[in-house]
């Protein structure tokens, strides 16, 4: 159980502290539970913001964590020079964990923003599982032991690490809310969660979503959201972690260039490895993702996503994943 965030009573109906004092807790989650219609939409973050805070180095997440800013330049202008955007990410009070984020927390978030964004504000772990999966609504499927540990420290880490970030600059050259200053500062998910499986026997998490994550308001504001039909991550096959993550970064890279022309309509395997952090894993694990994703592209070719796609080489090396640029929807 999270305890480390202060819960507004108000927030909430129920609260989480509600269900803490009741007499019968288990009475209170079983309503919540039941009555929870998930998001098929998935929302993703996709301001210049977000791709760099979970791309971050172990010696940037080190440097930030003991207290310095980092500036990103949000856009370079012959008029204004380089705007940026500063910003400062600290492990709240007792959270000492030092790991940098990984693409699996960046689309954990995703969820719970979706979520958020329906009008949810709950969900569960396995919800979340469906989510990443593409098995939305579907009470059979469930995460294992491995899955719903990985859901559950990504869950921790977003709860546990607050961002401060101040985009004056921006708001003030781009007109973006009305040219008014726009800060931020509180955890990445603003949120609690009850295990209650001591209680139910059933191996699931309650999460109470307590306030709008702060990086969804500065990406409305900019207008920089990605979406798409989440029940195309389903298919057949493993759903480790890492595919997972693969999967998800690979749509996500697909949607990306869908709305933008200028991007070439080619994902990069080179560029899958590093956002995974895993450059410098073993062949073995680099050929399980590449297979994962050229599996995912036939999905989404039979679900016809893309017409077609082809698996480019440079040289001797696999080079990426090539396709015809799909119509915005």
């Amino acid at each position: 159980m999270n305890q480390n965030l202060t819960i507004p009573v108000t927030s909430l109906l129920p609260t989480f502290s509600d269900v803490l004092l009741a007499e019968n807790p288990l009475a209170i989650i079983h309503k919540i539970t039941g009555g929870l219609r998930p998001s098929r939409i998935r929302v993703e973050i996709n301001d210049k913001l977000a791709k760099v805070i979970f791309k971050l180095s172990d010696e940037g997440t080190d440097d930030l964590l003991n207290g310095d800013t980092f500036c990103i330049v949000e856009k370079r202008s012959k008029k204004f020079g380089e705007i940026t955007t500063a910003y400062k990410i600290l492990n709240s009070a007792g959270y000492q964990v030092l790991r940098p984020f990984t693409m699996f927390d960046r689309f954990v978030l995703a969820v719970c923003i979706s979520e958020w964004i329906k009008g949810n504000r709950y969900t569960t772990v396995a919800i979340i599982y469906r989510a990443l999966t593409g098995k939305i609504g579907r009470s059979d499927a469930k995460p294992s032991v491995t899955q719903r540990k990985a859901i559950i420290e990504s869950l921790e880490i977003l709860m546990s690490r607050i961002i401060d970030y101040g985009a004056e600059d921006i708001c003030q050259v781009m007109g973006y809310n009305n040219g008014n200053p726009f800060v931020g500062k509180a955890p990445l998910l603003p949120a609690a969660y009850i295990d209650f499986s001591a209680v139910s026997g059933d191996s699931d998490t309650l999460i109470f979503f307590t306030d709008e994550p702060p990086l969804l308001k500065m990406a409305q504001i900019k207008k920089q959201l990605v979406s798409y039909d989440a029940t195309l991550l389903d298919m057949p096959g493993q759903n480790t972690p890492m595919n997972i993550a693969s999967k998800n970064y690979t749509m996500l890279r697909i949607q990306e260039i869908i709305l933008h022309k200028q991007l070439t309509p080619t994902v990069t395997f080179a560029d899958v490895f590093k956002k995974l952090r895993i450059e410098n894993a073993s062949n073995k694990t680099k050929m399980d993702v590449r297979n994962t994703m050229i599996a995912f592209f036939e999905h989404l070719k039979t679900e016809g996503v893309v017409k077609s796609f082809e698996v480019v080489k440079q040289g001797n090396t696999f080079y990426g994943i090539k396709f015809p640029r799909p119509k915005k929807a």
